[in-house]
Formats: C-alpha cells, sequence, structure tokens
C-alpha cells in the first residue's frame, strides 16, 4: 500500500485529493466529481468538459524544462534542445520529440548551397530555412554506390548541460561531410498535430535519388492544444478553442510498420528494454521522462499483480476512499476500467484485457504517428532515419498489431447503443460522422474518452452523414427571440399543403443561428432530452421562453444539412442526399425507415456515395422518398408533420458545377415527388433569391425592418439583454446625468443602425465590451455603421500597420482559397510550401496565427473556419465606394496549397490531383511567364510530374459525373488518355460516360484531344448509342461529325438508331436519318434498311407514334415484314405490348391481322396472352380469327387465356363462340390447360360452359391428372366435387393419386386419401424414396384402423395396421434413422396388440405388446398392452409386474393424472385378483388338511 500512495501522489504531483487542480474548487458528487484525466491527474468534471489543460502538465512542458533523448543508435551521441523555446508545443510522445529534431539537423545541412549541387533535384525542391536557435544537432551524411543518403541522428538529453551540448554540436558539425561539402544546421520547427492533415505515405523523400517518387509511412500527427499556445495571457474562456471535445481525450494512432529492413535490429533485447523505459504517456500534455523508471514497475506490476483475478491490480489501485466496496461492485468496475484505459497508455504488459496471454515483441518500423519532419527525413530507400531510440513500442498480440492505441480502444468511450464517440476526423475534404457509422476495423483511428460498454453493437447500415460545425466566436451566445417566427413557421408547416419555408434575410440576421436552434433541440442535439432550465455547459442556451416552442416544433425534424461554403462537400447534390439518408435513418421518427433498409440490401447499395454521385435524382426518389411514402400509407409511419433544415442554399452556389444541379435547382426539381407530410424549411440571402426562384416554396422574409415590430422587438430585446448583463458595456457607454436614460438612448440608436442585423449588433456590443470601442458623446459618431466598417475596424485595431497585416494575410490567403477547413498543421506546411529562401519557424508561425485569434474558429475536428461567410466575402471583395484596404489575393493561398500538394504529397492520387489541377489554374502562376514555353504547357507538365496516375484522375468518379473541364483540359495537356476506361457503366470510356450524361463541353474537349468514338463499354454501346439512347441530341451531331458509325450495334444487335426510336428520342432519330449511311466496310454494321425495320418495331412496341408514323412515311419499309434479329412484326409487336393507338394506326397502314411473327404468335395471340383485352377486342373487331392455332404447339386463343388465366379475355373469347373442345397436339382443350397450370377459377368457368371434366389426352391424362401433376389441392378438391373419376388409369397404368405422389404433392395426395383413393402397388413403388408421402400413406392406415377399432370392427382394423407393418417392415432403415416411423411402428404394433386382445388372440397380443416394448422400451403403453392381455390371460404375476412397469414408465415421462388413475385401476384390479385366487387356494387348502385348527392357528 505504501507503493500505492507513492505513485498515486506521483501521478498528482502532489495536488491536495480535496482540490481540483486547474479550478482550485473542492470536489463534489455533481459537475465538481473527481475524474482521472488521460494524463493521469485528477480534476474535475467541469474542467475536463470545458477543455481546460491540464496545469500539472503545462508544468511540464515548460520550455526550460524540456528533456531530452538519446537515440541510442550509431554509436556517437549528442544532446539537443528542442528549437522551439518557450512556450513548448506539447509533444506527444518520444517519436515525436525525435522527428522534430532529425528534420531540424536535416533543414541546418541544407542550408549550404553547395549540397544542392550534390543532392538530387527531388531533394532540393524542398525549401531550406535560415533562422537560427539555441539548439544544433549532430548530422552525418554519408553517399553509397547507389547514390543513397542517409541521415543519422542521435540525441541526448540537454537540460543540464548546455555547454556540453554547444561543444558536441560543435565537433560533431565539423566532422559532418558530405563528398568533402561541409554542413551547417538551422532550425525547423515541428508543429505537432492532432489528427493526420494529410496522408504522409505520399510525401516526396527530400533526398531521394533519381526522379521516382517514395511513399514513406503515413502520418497521424500528435496532439497539440493550440489554445495553450494561442492564448497566453488571456482568460481561457476566452479562447479561440471553442471545440466542447476536451483536449485532454487526444487521438490516438494505430502503428503499423513501412519497412522491414529494420526488424532485426528492433527485436533486439536492449533495444526492446530501451523503448519500455522510455515509453511515453501517449495521450498526454506530459513527457513520460518525468516518471521514473520505479514508477513506471511499480504500475506494471500492479498491473499483471498476481492475484486470483487479472484485474486485482486495478482493484488495490482504484482502493481509495469510497471506489471499492462490498456493495459497489458496478462503480468499481467502472472505475478500474478506467484505470485500464490509463494504464494502458503506459504499459506493455503481458496479459491482454481478458485474461488471455499474448506474445509481446518490439517493432523499431514506422509509426503512423511520425511526424512530417521526420517523415521527410529518411534516406533514398524508404527507411526513417534515427528516430528508433526508445520511444516508439508497439506489441503484437495473437490477433493483431495491438499497440498502445489498441490498448485503450478496447474501454474507449461509447454511447448507450455501443458505439464509439468522438471518431477521429479521416478524411481528403470534410469529413463525415454518424453516431450509427460502420463498424471498425483493424486499422480504424479513434478519438476516445475512455468508458466500457457492454451493449452489443446493433445492426449498422454504411451510411455515414456528412460532419457539420457552425463557427461560434464564443461557446455560449444568447439565442433571444423569434418566437413569432417560430409560431409562424409552424403554422404553415401544419395548417397548409405548402412542400416547404422558405426564409430569406440579408447577412447576419440571424438565419443560420435559427436553423441550428432547431437542430440543438432536435433528436440530433444535445438539448433534444434538456429541461426548460438554462444549462450554461451547452453550445447555446435559451434566455426566453421561447424554448418550450422550440422544442415542440423540433421534435419534427428528421433531417438537417449547412451548406458551407468553406466545406465544398457540404455544397454538392450527392453527398446531400448521403448525408440525408443517414440522418433520416437516424431520427426515430423514421425508425421505420431504417428498419426498411435493412430488410432491403438493394437500397443499401443504391443509396451509396457512388450512386449518388452517378444519378442523385434517381437515389432520391427510388431509396428514400418511395420508401417513405410506402412507409406512410401502411402506417408504420406515425408521425403527422416531419421536417429536413437545410441553411445557406446561396453558399452552394460557390461551388456550383459545370455540369449537374446546385442543391437549391436539385431541391426545386425533386420537391414534386415528395409526400405531403415531409417538409423543407430553409434560408437564403435576399441578394441571392434569384438562384431559389424554382422552388415553390412559402416565403418569410427578415427584412421587413421597417414595417415588422416584431423584428424590432427582437432586436431590442437583444441588446436590452446584452447591455444589462455586461458591466463592462455600461460602463464604456457615455455617462450623463440619467444613466438609465443614457442606456435606453443608446440602446435605440444601436437598434436604428443594424437594420435588423444581429451580427451587427452583436460585433458592435463585443467591441464595446472589450473596450475597444468607448462611447464618450451622446452623438455615437464613433459607431460603424456596417459590417464592412466593423471589419475594417477590427483589423485596424489588430493590424495597426501594414507589415503586421503582411505577417497574417498568407494565412488568411491559404484559408480563402481551401475547398475544406484546414487544421494547423495543413496552414503551417501550406504556407511553408511557397516560401523559398526559408522556412517559417513553428513558433513565428504560432505568433502570426494569433493574430486572427476570433476570425479563425477552431472546430471540433481541429480545423479551422472563417467565423461568419459575410467576413469572408469581405476579405475577397469590397462594393462600390468601400475601402479596399485589408483585401487579401486568394490566389496566393491557392498557389500555397497547389505548392504543398506537389512538394510534400507526391505522387497524388486522383481525387488530389483534381485538388492540385483546381488550385493552379485559380492561382495561376505563370500567367506572366516571360519563357519560351506557354503558361499552359508549364502548368501541364507540373501537374504530370507530380500525379501517380493522370488518366486515373481524369477518369475519377466525380470528375466523370461532374466535370471539371478546366481542370480536365489541364489533365489532358498534361498527357491523360481521352481513351482511359473507367470503372463505370460496364468499363465504359470516359467519352462513353459524357456521351451518357449529355455534357455537350466535355464531350467536345474529348473529341479534340482524339477521343476514339468507336470504343464501347461491356454492353458494346458506344458513345453515339448511349447519347441517342438518353435523348442528346447534341452530343449526337457531335459524335457524328467526329466519325461515329451510324451503323455499328451493340450486344443486342441495335444501333443508335433503333435504341433512339425505342426510347422516343424524336430529334435524335430525325437526325440521325437526316445523316449519310454509310456503313463501314468489313465491319458489323448494319444497313440502314434493316436499321430502319428495326427502329419501326422498336418505336411500335413502345408506342412512340409519331417516330413510326414517320418511319412509315418513308420508302423501303414493309410493314408486315419480320425483323431477323427479334423475330417480331410491327403489328405483333404492338401488340405483346399492348398499344392500342399503334395498333390501329398499323392496321390503317395495311398491317396483316393474322400475320405470324418468328415464334408463329398472331397478334391477337400475343395479346390474348400478355392480357392485353382492348387490343384483342380490337382484333377481333378487325377480323382476326377466333380459333386459328398458333404456334407449333397449335393453341387456340381461348387455351392461352385459360393458361394464362385471364379469366375476362376468356369470358370474352366463349362470348363471341369459341370453341371449348378444341384440341392442341398433344390433345389438351383449354380446360386441361387451365389445371395444368392450377387456374382454378378458370376452370370453374369452362365446366360451368359445358367442358368435359374426363376428357383424356392423347396419353390418357385427365384434368384431374394435370391438376394432380400441377399440385393444386383447391383444384383437385373442386373437381372431385363436380365427380372427377378419381380412379381413372392413363396409358402408362398411373391414377391420379400416383401422379400426386410422383411429384411430391402432399397435400393433393391429403385430399386423394380424404376422398378414398386407393392404395395400389403403383403407389407404394412411387412412394418409395419419398419419406415424407410414405409417412403419409402409413398414417392414412393407421387413422383407417383406428376408425375401424372403435366401430369394434377389430377384424378389419387388424387387417389395417397388418398391411401398414408388412409395408414399414421393409423401411428398417428409416426406422433407425427416423424417429417418426419408428413411433408409427410402435403404434400399429400396440394397436394390433389390442385387436388381438380383443379377438381373444392372447399369446399373439403379448407378442405384439413385446415387440412394442422392443422398440421403444421408455413407452409405459407397451407394457400398459402387454398387462392387460396377460391380466385376459389369467398371468395375473406377469401382468402386476408389467403394470408396475407401465406405472414407473409413466410417472417418468410426465403423463396426465387420468393415465396414472388408470393404470392404478389396473393395479388394484390385479391385487384383488390375486388375493382373491390365494384365498380360493387357502380354502381348497384346508378342506384337504390333516391338521386340526389349533396347528394351522400357531402357524
Amino acid at each position: 500500500m505504501k507503493y500505492l500512495h507513492s505513485i498515486r501522489r506521483l501521478l498528482e504531483h502532489d495536488t491536495s485529493d480535496a482540490i481540483c487542480p486547474t479550478c482550485r474548487i473542492s470536489f463534489d458528487k455533481g459537475k465538481r466529481r473527481k475524474l482521472i484525466d488521460t494524463c493521469g491527474h485528477e480534476r474535475c468534471y467541469s474542467c475536463m468538459f470545458r477543455n481546460d489543460q491540464c496545469p500539472m502538465c503545462m508544468k511540464d512542458v515548460d520550455g526550460n524544462n524540456a528533456q531530452g533523448y538519446d537515440t541510442g543508435i550509431g554509436g556517437s551521441t549528442s544532446t539537443i534542445v528542442s528549437p522551439l523555446g518557450s512556450p513548448q508545443p506539447q509533444l506527444r510522445s518520444q517519436v515525436q520529440r525525435t522527428n522534430a529534431t532529425a528534420l531540424a539537423r536535416y533543414m541546418q545541412h541544407n542550408r549550404q548551397d553547395s549540397i544542392y549541387a550534390k543532392l538530387p533535384k527531388a531533394a532540393a525542391a524542398i525549401p531550406t530555412a535560415a533562422t537560427t536557435t539555441t539548439s544544433s544537432a549532430s548530422i552525418s551524411l554519408t553517399t553509397t554506390a547507389a547514390t543513397q543518403y542517409t541521415i543519422t541522428a542521435d540525441v541526448h538529453n540537454s537540460i543540464s548541460n548546455d555547454s556540453n551540448n554547444n561543444s558536441t554540436n560543435n565537433n560533431n558539425n565539423s566532422n559532418s561531410n558530405y563528398s568533402g561539402g561541409e554542413v551547417h544546421a538551422s532550425s525547423f520547427a515541428t508543429p505537432p498535430t492532432r489528427r493526420r492533415f494529410f496522408n504522409h505515405k505520399n510525401l516526396r523523400n527530400a533526398l531521394t535519388g533519381g526522379v521516382g517518387h517514395r511513399r514513406t509511412a503515413s502520418n497521424g500527427g500528435c496532439p497539440i492544444d493550440t489554445v495553450s499556445i494561442l492564448s497566453e495571457g488571456k482568460n481561457i474562456e476566452n479562447a479561440l478553442n471553442t471545440s466542447t471535445c476536451s483536449d485532454s481525450a487526444v487521438t490516438r494512432r494505430r502503428r503499423k510498420n513501412v519497412s522491414n529492413k529494420l526488424s532485426s535490429a528492433s527485436e533486439s533485447t536492449t533495444a526492446s528494454e530501451n523503448r519500455l523505459n522510455r515509453l511515453s504517456l501517449a495521450g498526454t500534455s506530459v513527457y513520460a521522462g518525468h516518471l521514473s523508471s520505479l514508477v513506471l514497475g511499480k504500475i506494471k506490476s500492479l498491473w499483471a499483480v498476481p492475484s486470483n483475478t487479472a484485474d486485482s491490480g486495478l482493484i488495490q489501485f482504484a482502493g481509495s476512499d469510497n471506489l471499492v466496496s462490498d456493495n459497489s461492485s458496478t462503480v468499481a468496475e467502472k472505475q478500474k476500467d478506467q484505470l485500464r484505459a490509463r494504464l494502458g497508455l503506459l504499459l506493455d504488459n503481458d496479459t491482454s484485457p481478458d485474461g488471455s496471454n499474448t506474445t509481446t515483441t518490439t517493432s523499431s518500423s514506422s509509426s503512423h504517428n511520425i511526424s512530417p519532419q521526420q517523415t521527410l527525413a529518411t534516406d533514398s530507400s524508404g527507411l526513417s532515419v534515427d528516430h528508433f531510440g526508445g520511444s516508439q513500442l508497439s506489441v503484437a498480440t495473437k490477433d493483431d498489431t495491438y499497440s498502445l492505441c489498441g490498448k485503450l480502444k478496447t474501454c474507449c468511450l461509447t454511447d448507450t447503443n455501443g458505439y464509439e464517440v468522438f471518431p477521429a476526423k479521416s478524411r481528403k475534404s470534410v469529413v463525415r460522422r454518424s453516431n450509427r457509422s460502420a463498424q471498425l476495423g483493424n486499422n480504424s483511428k479513434r478519438n476516445a474518452i475512455y468508458k466500457s460498454s457492454s451493449v452489443p453493437p446493433a445492426i449498422q447500415l454504411a451510411l455515414k452523414p456528412l460532419f457539420f460545425e457552425v463557427p461560434l466566436q464564443e461557446p455560449d451566445p444568447p439565442f433571444i427571440g423569434r418566437q413569432w417566427l417560430l409560431r409562424e413557421l409552424s403554422n404553415i408547416l401544419t395548417g397548409t399543403e405548402t412542400p416547404g419555408v422558405l426564409i430569406n434575410g440579408n447577412p447576419g440576421t440571424g438565419k443560420t443561428a435559427f436553423i441550428l436552434q432547431l437542430v440543438e433541440y432536435s433528436c440530433f442535439g444535445r438539448r433534444k432530452n434538456a429541461s426548460s432550465e438554462t444549462d450554461p455547459d451547452g453550445i447555446y442556451y435559451q434566455i426566453s421562453t421561447a424554448s418550450d416552442r422550440i422544442r415542440a416544433l423540433a421534435a419534427h425534424v428528421v433531417g438537417y444539412h449547412f451548406c458551407q461554403a468553406d466545406a465544398n462537400l457540404t455544397c454538392l447534390v450527392p453527398d446531400f442526399v448521403h448525408s440525408l439518408a443517414a440522418q433520416l435513418c437516424q431520427a426515430p421518427q423514421l425508425a421505420a425507415y431504417r428498419d426498411y433498409l435493412l430488410s432491403e440490401p438493394h437500397l443499401k447499395g443504391i443509396l451509396s456515395v457512388k450512386e449518388c454521385i452517378a444519378d442523385a435524382e434517381r437515389v432520391m426518389r427510388m431509396a428514400i422518398l418511395e420508401p417513405l411514402t410506402v412507409l406512410k400509407r401502411t402506417g408504420k409511419i406515425l408521425a403527422k408533420t416531419c421536417i429536413i433544415l437545410v441553411d445557406a442554399l446561396c453558399e452552394a452556389e460557390y461551388h456550383r458545377p459545370d455540369h449537374g444541379y446546385t442543391i437549391a435547382t436539385f431541391l426545386a426539381k425533386i420537391t414534386k415527388f415528395f409526400p405531403s407530410w415531409l417538409k423543407v424549411v430553409a434560408t437564403v440571402r435576399t441578394q441571392m433569391l434569384e438562384f431559389v426562384k424554382g422552388l415553390s416554396y412559402t416565403k418569410i422574409t427578415l427584412d421587413s425592418w421597417a414595417s415588422n415590430d416584431l423584428l424590432q422587438k427582437d432586436m431590442l430585446d437583444y441588446i436590452t439583454f446584452r447591455v444589462n448583463n455586461s458591466a463592462e458595456i455600461q460602463n464604456n457607454v457615455a455617462i450623463v446625468k440619467d444613466h438609465n436614460t443614457g442606456q435606453l438612448k443608446f440602446i435605440g440608436h444601436l437598434q436604428n443602425l443594424t437594420k435588423g442585423s444581429m451580427l451587427y449588433a452583436k460585433l458592435i456590443l463585443d467591441l464595446i465590451e472589450r473596450g475597444q470601442l468607448v462611447i464618450k458623446s451622446t452623438s455615437y459618431k464613433v459607431l460603424p455603421v456596417s459590417l464592412a466598417q466593423i471589419f475594417l475596424l477590427h483589423f485596424n485595431l489588430r493590424f495597426p500597420t501594414s507589415c503586421s497585416f503582411e505577417k497574417a494575410a498568407p494565412i488568411l490567403n491559404v484559408c480563402l482559397a481551401a475547398l475544406y477547413p484546414l487544421t494547423l498543421n495543413e496552414i503551417y506546411y501550406t504556407i511553408c510550401a511557397i516560401k523559398t529562401d526559408k522556412v517559417m519557424a513553428w513558433d513565428e508561425f504560432l505568433q502570426r496565427f494569433r493574430l486572427l485569434d476570433g476570425f479563425l474558429i477552431k472546430r471540433i475536428d481541429n480545423t479551422y473556419m472563417f467565423f461568419h461567410s459575410s467576413f469572408r466575402e469581405w476579405l475577397i471583395r469590397r462594393d462600390e465606394g468601400e475601402s479596399s484596404k485589408f483585401l487579401c489575393d486568394f490566389r496566393l493561398g491557392h498557389a500555397a496549397i497547389a505548392f504543398r500538394l506537389s512538394r510534400l504529397q507526391a505522387p497524388l492520387d486522383p481525387e488530389q490531383t483534381l485538388e492540385l489541377g483546381h488550385h493552379m489554374l485559380k492561382a495561376h502562376i505563370y500567367r506572366n511567364s516571360q519563357g519560351p514555353q506557354s503558361p499552359r504547357d508549364m502548368q501541364a507538365y507540373w501537374i504530370s510530374s507530380v500525379t501517380d496516375n493522370i488518366s486515373a484522375a481524369l477518369g475519377a468518379l466525380r470528375n466523370v459525373y461532374s466535370p471539371n473541364l478546366k481542370v480536365s483540359r489541364l489533365m489532358l495537356l498534361a498527357g491523360s488518355s481521352p481513351h482511359y476506361r473507367t470503372e463505370f457503366m460496364g468499363d465504359a470510356t470516359i467519352l462513353c460516360l459524357a456521351a451518357h450524361e449529355g455534357i455537350v463541353p466535355m464531350v467536345s474537349l474529348l473529341l479534340e484531344f482524339g477521343a476514339d468514338v468507336g470504343l464501347t463499354n461491356s454492353q458494346g454501346c458506344t458513345p453515339l448509342i448511349l447519347a441517342a439512347m438518353r435523348g442528346h441530341c447534341d452530343v449526337v451531331r457531335l459524335l457524328v461529325a467526329a466519325g461515329s458509325s451510324l451503323g455499328q450495334t451493340d450486344t443486342t444487335q441495335r444501333c443508335a438508331l433503333v435504341h433512339a426510336a425505342r426510347m422516343g428520342r424524336l430529334n435524335v432519330v430525325k437526325y440521325l436519318l437526316a445523316c449519310d449511311w454509310t456503313p463501314r466496310t468489313n465491319s458489323g454494321d448494319v444497313s440502314l434498311n434493316l436499321a430502319l425495320q428495326q427502329a419501326l418495331i422498336g418505336a411500335a412496341s413502345q408506342d412512340h407514334i409519331t417516330i413510326m408514323e414517320d418511319l412509315l412515311d418513308m420508302e423501303n419499309i414493309n410493314i408486315n415484314q419480320v425483323e431477323i434479329t427479334s423475330g417480331d412484326l410491327a403489328l405483333t409487336a404492338a401488340a405483346r405490348n399492348g398499344c392500342l393507338n399503334t395498333v390501329e394506326i398499323l392496321l390503317s397502314r395495311g398491317a396483316k391481322i393474322d400475320s405470324h411473327n418468328k415464334q408463329g404468335f398472331t397478334a391477337l395471340g400475343l395479346s390474348v396472352k400478355e392480357g392485353h383485352w382492348a387490343v384483342a377486342e380490337k382484333l377481333l373487331e378487325n377480323g382476326a380469327d377466333l380459333d386459328e392455332s398458333v404456334t407449333s404447339a397449335r393453341k387456340t386463343s381461348l387455351m392461352i387465356a385459360a393458361e394464362e388465366g385471364h379469366i375476362e379475355i376468356m369470358e370474352m373469347l366463349i362470348t363471341r363462340g369459341a370453341n371449348l373442345e378444341t384440341q392442341d397436339h398433344e390433345g389438351f382443350t383449354a380446360l386441361s390447360w387451365a389445371c395444368l397450370r392450377g387456374r382454378q377459377t378458370a376452370a370453374k368457368i369452362l365446366m360451368d360452359k359445358g367442358c368435359n371434366k374426363n376428357h383424356a389426352d392423347n396419353n390418357g391424362r385427365t384434368p384431374l391428372d394435370l391438376a394432380a401433376y400441377q399440385g393444386s389441392a383447391n383444384l383437385v378438391q373442386y373437381l372431385l366435387e363436380q365427380g372427377a373419376n378419381i380412379e381413372h388409369v392413363d396409358v402408362n397404368g398411373m391414377r391420379p393419386l400416383d401422379r400426386a405422389i410422383a411429384c411430391r404433392n402432399i397435400q393433393v395426395v391429403q385430399v386423394f386419401l380424404r376422398r378414398g383413393a386407393k392404395l395400389g402397388p403403383t403407389t407404394w413403388s412411387m412412394a418409395m424414396g419419398k419419406p415424407e408421402i410414405l409417412i403419409v400413406l402409413l398414417n392414412k392406415l393407421l387413422e383407417d384402423g383406428n376408425v375401424l377399432y372403435r366401430k369394434n370392427r377389430f377384424q378389419e382394423a387388424s387387417h389395417r395396421y397388418q398391411y401398414a407393418l408388412r409395408k414399414i417392415s421393409n423401411l428398417e432403415i428409416l426406422i433407425e434413422k427416423s424417429a417418426i416411423f419408428a413411433q408409427l411402428r410402435t403404434n400399429l404394433l400396440l394397436n394390433l396388440s389390442r385387436c388381438k386382445r380383443k379377438l381373444n388372440v392372447l399369446e399373439e397380443s403379448i407378442d405384439l405388446a413385446t415387440q412394442a416394448i422392443a422398440q421403444k422400451p421408455s413407452s409405459y403403453e407397451g407394457y400398459y398392452a402387454r398387462a392387460k392381455a396377460r391380466m385376459d390371460h389369467c398371468d395375473l404375476n406377469d401382468a402386476l409386474i408389467d403394470a408396475n412397469e407401465a406405472m414407473q414408465k409413466a410417472a417418468q415421462s410426465g403423463v396426465l393424472t387420468d393415465v396414472i388413475d388408470i393404470l392404478k385401476r389396473i393395479q388394484d384390479d390385479l391385487l384383488i385378483r390375486i388375493s382373491q385366487e390365494k384365498r380360493i387356494q387357502c380354502n381348497c387348502n384346508e378342506e384337504t388338511s390333516t391338521e386340526s385348527p389349533h396347528e394351522i392357528t400357531d402357524l
């Protein structure tokens, strides 16, 4: 216990157990309850939730206390201090610290120009740095014959040996050489990361040889709390970080191997011990070095303490105060799980959490947590430099590589459904996050707060909604007013038939804040179950009493979407549809929809992102709207009104695609398919109403400031609330004699200035509250009058000189140019990538970034967004008359991102290539180039040099269905193949897909670059066929002009003209007919005449009358010619598909009504077969032969109608005089065909009309035979009731029962047996090999015998039983294998035994009962039957033995009491009879005895 207290004191850093070290408030059982942070320190719940940094950890990361560490590689060592200085960013593991120093020394060596003459060009592409620091490092560069460069970095603890550090570094630098050249060092700051900001396996190696690219280990980055750095000297509540996720709950990264070349060295015992001793506190802000090896060893011993349970060590460690008690096992288990989660970060134990032993090995392979600098500092073979010195340890279990984060993953926080909370973001653009995300694989990465969950995960769908977060400058902004808007919105949605409501307003009028309120109180928000009382820990807290009304309206919300210009995926229709489907599945009001998707696997595939990109409209209708409509109609959705929220439709216009819909136009097209109970509430800026003019929504405006008193009241309430609740605002407002009058005057003046803009009022009051704007007079002239002036004032205060703004301008440019929110690391690397002279130090970057505190807001996923879209627009453009000061040039941001992608992430995958092309074109770096090469050639060379597969980028999924034309042109210039085959639509070429989608500019672009118009997909469809099929006439013109063959066919032997005619594309048909038709030589192209004939039949089959008439007007068209490919005529094709108008036109144009197609059908036969009553009637009116035989089977129309079961057509044919007894080539009549197909109604009609029910065909089969063969028990029953012959025998000697047995139609067999069908030899021979049939037959014999037995016809009953026993005796194998047959034999033996007893054949009865006992020894019935037989045979003693045995068996089997009473009765009878016999025997003995009575009495 002494060690336990020591360990806890070390972990707490001598902090009192009763006081939180952050807020210095005593612990309690509420929001100040004691928790253990991931760093091991005890803190209160409130501080951890508010994201406050642990003060104990902050002490340890002071720059003056930073610790060095030994790499232990290469023999020679030196010491270095981190170049970042103080304050030091929190490096979370030894690996990251080694990475930082390694790349720092690499950049120091690169400072000399002489090295560029020796290194390859790929190495020179990385910019150098010239800044100096207080530290230096030793680097040795050696050259091999294969031109490979190795960097060796050796690091030691440098805290107490500064003088030794300097001397050592000087010595090492003087000895470093590279081909005779001397290299000096400078610093390169390492920005720690919370998550992977880009894939470091794609980083280009700075020292690689040749021209190839090197893929190195991916970098997850190490966590950092940027707020603690950016907000020095500030109140923590005003920090830049607004994340609600605790910074102490850091991202764990799974580690993996990237090279096998260092494995042998890393598996040595020395290296293993070194790593274990240097294992850092992963996920905390303190270095592992501050814990002594004694502490680590003691904790390790506690982890695997020898005891009866594997977790007893944890229980001991948790045994403080009130943690463990006899009555709190659940609490103890919770605390044990928490301790395991935290200690799992510290230890490499030999026992898995479930108690099973695992084999641990150490690995020197690269980690996912390798920093970007370390990734750059690798040799040409891809082996990471000297960074394994005791800082990395991975544990390989028998199941998976179980790293430190793997230990943590077993006890990560889960919600009530078993899903992990706060998933880590791994993205290339906007992240998708879902409470029902897909199950994690072995390589999943998670942010986790730790909590065990015993709830198994539910069945999950592969649907992930987009991650939305509205940036807020403060964590708890008040929301005042808007009660009138809630009331009006509720009345419109519930009281009208409008499909939706459109709220429009100027920038800053509170549209997004209103939508966010509804989301917060909906099933997706954290306030869905909140009380009406104020909760200060929420994102928003409600001031007014409108919270109940908000909650009532938000209860109908089933989906939401925020369009954000800063995040491109939120502005794209495919992602909108996929995200909406995922949210609908999560909404409890639509739980039936989720269940429906789980039961329909094909719909889950349709809802994939890939399908949404290919055809979002089809997905929306087929997989969302149609299922919802069906579920509502069937009563499975109970909600009367459901609401989908869509915010800022105007923001999506900033990412308008070159082809396809925006979200506004998509909603306008799809709204008509919405069910009436599903409403949309959308918002848009007033200035951009033009973009949503297609939406037929009810409009509510927030701009009627002058005429709407409710808007003015909302503004007045908000300003009054802010003023009354802020002493700073009151102090900074002009003081007059009457203080209250002064405030009222200021409030009224500000209210008038706002003109309805809540954002304007908020920013003005924030300036006054911070003292940056002081009202010294009642004229209030100092107040800005617009948002632009407020932004200008903010920047004038923040950047007093142009030089200060120039420091922050690159950051703004990068954020403005980015397609998605960037992390701090992404911003840093982007800015560094554009520099050519030196690299910006990390601390300098942080100082510049700090200047933008409040303008860029940190989100939960550690990315940064502008606090408002109007501020973003102010940075980009100004209205006429406004100052152009602080105007940003986002072209520089595009250039910086392009350089970062090219220099640090090459070779790029297709998506990254498209992103690079976008930024290159926006930057237009070579616009003013005066060189011999044109700018477009320079751009093309650039993109081709950094792309892995330029053609694959051109054929990427998004670029195929929604192409960026300018980027596509750039990739074609860079060498992308216009013939590239994609993975979509049957390996179609890019031209095929563009033609199918009708993207004229893309088709024109591909043709410009020589795309082959003759290439097809796997179905043989050419671009011309696909375009003609979809009716894209402009594309057809381009393709024909490019030389596409008009006669080229697909696998169905149809050309473009035929497909256009079949699909009703009149304009395409006319154009193709006007073209010159010249089939290619030596090809399979069809001729014009054949194409016209096929087109005629295709148009007739689909009822395209106009096209058909145009074709009939042409020469060389034979209306009665059979088309070779399909074998149809125009009339038969129209009749087959029920095209009545087409049939009338064809008949009027001279089509022969009795012509046969290739299959021998007439138009009447086909119309009857398909059930087209109107067409059949029209043909009969025009003289069609009623009884004409068709096809080779010589069926009449009545036979076809009876076979198909078309009752109305049958009645029409019979009424018109159709012959009922006409036979086909097999002798079948219409009744025969009806019975053969099981058409009972048709058979009834025919028999009512007088058909012969016993007609025999050429093989002697009657309708009853055919019905038995088909298996319709009801039809067989009807035929038997109508007098059909049940014992009819066909030419093969089979009866209807035999035919039913042969076809295994059990129900039909039972019908025959109930009707008294006889069992003959053929019956049993057919039943052999069919156990289910044999059971039915034997049961029938058993039931018949039982009926006879009850009628006391024992002799006849015994015959039935004996007959059945003879049949079953041949089934010994089935008796052995099947309990059913064994039970049947037992029952037959027992019943036969009873019959024999009744017939007084007692010996045979006893023998049969004995056989039954042998068949089933556990049966009491056998003993009972034998007891009765022996009783009648006067074998009373044996009968009593059997009776007793029967009683015992019955008691064991738990039979009814009535059976027990019967057995007792027979026992009593036997006892009485035995006693009577004994008495009689005694009397006889008395008469014959010569002994005296006295002697008998004595005896």
